[in-house]
């Protein structure tokens, strides 16, 4: 048999278009296929890498700018500590010349009530004050008009003026007032308010309207637009003002008109409770009380305390107030009442009240009959202050409210404390 053309033999042995065996087709594609799953891992793990590089950067910078509040904290709350301790060491003193009997005789024979006149001298301070004050050496008249007005508004000054205040001092080497920040601080008397604690130590066997705390409250929440304001929301004030004596009195009887068991009032409440038949601890715990829930407390909150001897101090007490103790005690209308205040404030500028006797012959020498009772009611000097100072560094704020007792005590005893 002839054999085949070699050209023949080689197109029947491999198929015309057949480049390469099947197998070589196979091991290029696992090829291709394992290029593209690698290529996916890399760039699955690029992304993680990315998101884990950027949560850890996230994260250390949340950490920094914590950590850098975290020390403004601490510094506005030692700012607004400094605030309070400089009108401790003022109440010090102030305790000091109460009870020096020469300061008492000079300050009689002056017409200056000592057991008042240093912390009344500085009720408000702050760092911008005292820069002003270093960098003008004391000679307030050099100031421009523009920085006191600026601390009025900030309590703090031009940055001139602060770096100025900063410079070294012929005492050491940091000047006294080189700090960061700024505090502000006020000091108010607890004395020209109603104290409803006092209703603590009312006599159970005389009626609500005998007791002196209540004709207080009674007279304080009396007058024209009082008994307007009362009747269109349908309130009795002496049921109210009873409710605040069952709080606080021992027993669990109600001392009103009504009478019954004081806890009913609170027992029919969606969550209720008991009365604390105990003094308030706070201000805010009158809002517990049945009836000063809400627009009663916020009407009369800056005319009540729950600290204090109980006592009105009549050099220290607002307009309100002192028309308030004349309605109760003298019985006048809201005109006379007004007339009497302003005779009053004037007196002020001259001399201030020594005595409780002397309050009360100043009111006879008017013409105003007063009750007996008043005089048990007032003083004319004060021992509990609350002191609210405000620290500020960048954009941190720190205030402390501080209720101080100099009753007994040129150290003072702390009654409050808060931070916020």
């Amino acid at each position: 048999m002839r054999s085949l053309p070699a050209r023949l033999w080689r197109s029947l042995v491999r198929p015309r278009g057949l480049r390469t065996h099947p197998f070589h087709h196979a091991s290029r594609r696992s090829r291709s296929s394992e290029s593209g799953v690698a290529l996916i891992v890399v760039v699955t793990s690029i992304v993680v890498m990315t998101t884990v590089v950027a949560e850890m950067a996230f994260g250390a910078r949340v950490r920094f700018l914590l950590s850098g509040h975290q020390a403004e904290e601490a510094q506005a709350y030692w700012l607004a500590r400094t605030g309070v301790n400089i009108y401790r060491l003022i109440l010090t003193g102030n305790y000091q010349l109460k009870q020096s009997s020469t300061m008492q005789s000079i300050g009689e024979a002056t017409g200056i009530n000592m057991g008042d006149a240093l912390w009344q001298a500085v009720p408000f301070l702050s760092s911008g004050l005292m820069r002003m004050v270093f960098v003008s050496g004391g000679a307030t008249d050099d100031v421009e008009e523009g920085e006191v007005e600026q601390i009025r508004r900030t309590g703090t000054v031009s940055e001139e003026v602060a770096e100025e205040s900063r410079e070294k001092s012929r005492f050491s080497d940091k000047g006294f007032l080189d700090f960061d920040g700024d505090f502000t601080a006020e000091i108010t008397d607890e004395e020209r308010k109603v104290n409803v604690n006092a209703f603590a130590t009312r006599s159970a066997s005389a009626t609500l309207q005998e007791n002196a705390t209540a004709q207080a409250l009674y007279g304080l929440m009396s007058g024209l637009e009082n008994d307007q304001w009362f009747y269109d929301r349908n309130i009795d004030r002496w049921e109210i003002i009873s409710n605040l004596a069952d709080w606080v009195d021992a027993d669990t009887t109600r001392c009103g008109l009504q009478g019954g068991y004081e806890d009913d009032l609170y027992n029919r409440l969606e969550d209720p409770y008991l009365s604390k038949n105990a003094a308030f601890d706070t201000k805010e715990e009158i809002r517990l009380v049945a009836g000063w829930e809400g627009e009663v407390f916020d009407r009369y909150e800056d005319q009540l305390t729950v600290w204090g001897s109980g006592k009105i101090n009549v050099n220290t007490a607002d307009r309100e107030m002192l028309v308030g103790l004349l309605r109760a005690y003298a019985s006048t209308s809201d005109d006379l009442g007004n007339t009497m205040v302003d005779l009053m404030e004037q007196y002020a500028m001259v001399t201030s009240f020594q005595s409780t006797s002397d309050f009360m012959s100043y009111l006879e020498s008017q013409g105003i009959q007063v009750s007996d009772e008043l005089k048990n009611m007032i003083t004319t000097s004060s021992s509990v202050f609350t002191v609210t100072s405000m620290g500020v560094v960048g954009d941190t704020a720190v205030t402390i409210t501080a209720v101080l007792d100099y009753t007994s005590s040129a150290l003072g005893s702390t009654k409050y404390w808060r931070v916020d």
